[in-house]
């Protein structure tokens, strides 16, 4: 079945990833400071700015000019909820992982060492979810009985039109919620419900292959190697060390989006697939993985040949902002976003590549030049266009890996015993009575 490429006419304008940037007059009527000030902000590094072709004015980032707010509010007392539930200050406690300037830590161990050591994604997942991962990579056990979830991916292949890979699996772990068994809860029955549910997932990468059917992993196979055979790519060792390393790298990323929601859903008592579920369908927003779809079309508008110096006007040319490429910048790393730098090594590592490999190339070296870096979800788009396959496998890879992560949020969030009822301010009118 093949997977769907909107048109350009049907694509929206839209934002990606909230890399927001203003003016210097904005800055500081944020901050509320003069413009010597926010100059010495700029000087000791705590405000990041961006220089666009032919303007002398720089721009600032507003990540971290809110950032810079909420540590002002904080000093004084007054309310901070509003600016640390945005990329700012810390609000919740893990012992999962961290972002660090070489990429996230998954229980200490950087995920770039796991891809480095050739660590399958069934290591790093075990290490994610307990710190004690195995001293071998193991294949696990193969699923039982897969006709429920054959039922369901057919049920949902024949209920709706132009299914996405991410739709696809949206609409599973939805549908395996309602069919949730007592022994299949997160705190009954340790780890195996975690595994059957991956699997489940990388099962549904055969789908979009040449067999056009759900495909769980074989005896002895690793997820990874599922993935690509799924995918019509046989068993090359090259294009699976390179899915393994995007699954491993996209594992875990702190406290995104997806898992503040499968924190809160997982606070409230609700089942393994239900937190994932929750998680999958934030996941789904222009924000976040569902952003890929520019990427893709972005890519697919540049003409073969492309020469890097020729990127970004033909970029422009194609209606995307030549200073605004979709999924490039990440407001958590200064530069490049160690993630991509890692998957993006993996193309010149390929035996064999795609017929796009040339374009995005030419791509990522000609954003490089003007300062953009793709971040990891236009990297995983980058990399399976290589590897040459189809649009929607960057955003399944990234879904399925990070259900990982979502597990082990769940998990953390189960332990704590409490649920996530943050208060809002109101800011309306008062009436008397």
């Amino acid at each position: 079945m093949p997977l769907n490429n909107p048109s350009e006419s049907a694509r929206p304008q839209r934002q990606i990833n909230d890399v927001d940037y203003v003016g210097s007059a904005e800055a500081m009527s944020i901050l509320g400071v003069r413009r010597e000030t926010l100059y010495t902000y700029v000087s000791r590094g705590l405000i990041k700015t961006m220089h666009r072709p032919g303007v002398k004015a720089k721009l600032y980032r507003k990540a971290d000019v809110e950032k810079l707010r909420s540590r002002a509010v904080a000093r004084s007392g007054g309310p901070q909820v509003a600016h640390s539930l945005r990329y700012g200050e810390p609000i919740a406690q893990t012992w999962i992982s961290e972002i660090t300037a070489h990429g996230p830590r998954y229980r200490g161990v950087l995920a770039r060492d796991l891809v480095r050591d050739g660590r399958s994604f069934e290591f790093a997942s075990e290490l994610i979810w307990t710190g004690l991962p195995r001293t071998r990579d193991i294949a696990w056990p193969p699923l039982q009985d897969t006709r429920q979830a054959e039922s369901l991916v057919n049920l949902a292949l024949h209920s709706a039109e132009h299914v996405t890979p991410l739709k696809l699996l949206s609409m599973l772990t939805t549908s395996l919620s309602a069919f949730e068994r007592a022994e299949d809860d997160m705190q009954t029955a340790g780890f195996a419900a975690c595994r059957r549910l991956l699997q489940t997932l990388a099962g549904t990468a055969g789908v979009f292959g040449p067999r056009a059917q759900f495909s769980a992993p074989r005896d002895g196979e690793f997820m990874a190697q599922c993935v690509a055979r799924g995918l019509g790519l046989g068993d090359r060792p090259d294009a699976v060390r390179a899915i393994d390393a995007a699954l491993v790298m996209s594992a875990e990323h702190e406290l995104s989006a997806p898992t503040f929601a499968t924190r809160i859903c997982a606070s409230t008592g609700a089942d393994l697939h239900a937190c994932v579920a929750a998680a999958m369908l934030t996941q789904s927003g222009s924000m976040q993985v569902g952003g890929a779809v520019e990427v893709e079309a972005l890519i697919d508008a540049l003409p073969f040949g492309l020469e890097p110096e020729d990127a970004l006007p033909l970029a422009a040319a194609s209606g995307f902002k030549s200073n605004e490429l979709p999924c490039f910048g990440h407001p958590l790393y200064d530069g490049e976003d160690p993630r991509s730098a890692v998957l993006l090594d993996f193309i010149g590592r390929l035996d064999t590549h795609g017929p796009d490999t040339p374009r995005v190339q030419a791509l990522v070296a000609g954003a490089r030049q003007a300062g953009q870096h793709p971040n990891v979800f236009a990297a995983l788009v980058i990399l399976c266009k290589a590897i040459g396959l189809p649009n929607g496998s960057g955003a399944m890879l990234h879904t399925l890996a990070r259900t990982s992560g979502w597990i082990a949020h769940a998990m953390e969030q189960r332990l704590t015993g409490a649920m996530l009822r943050p208060r809002a301010k109101y800011m309306g009118q008062h009436h008397p009575r």
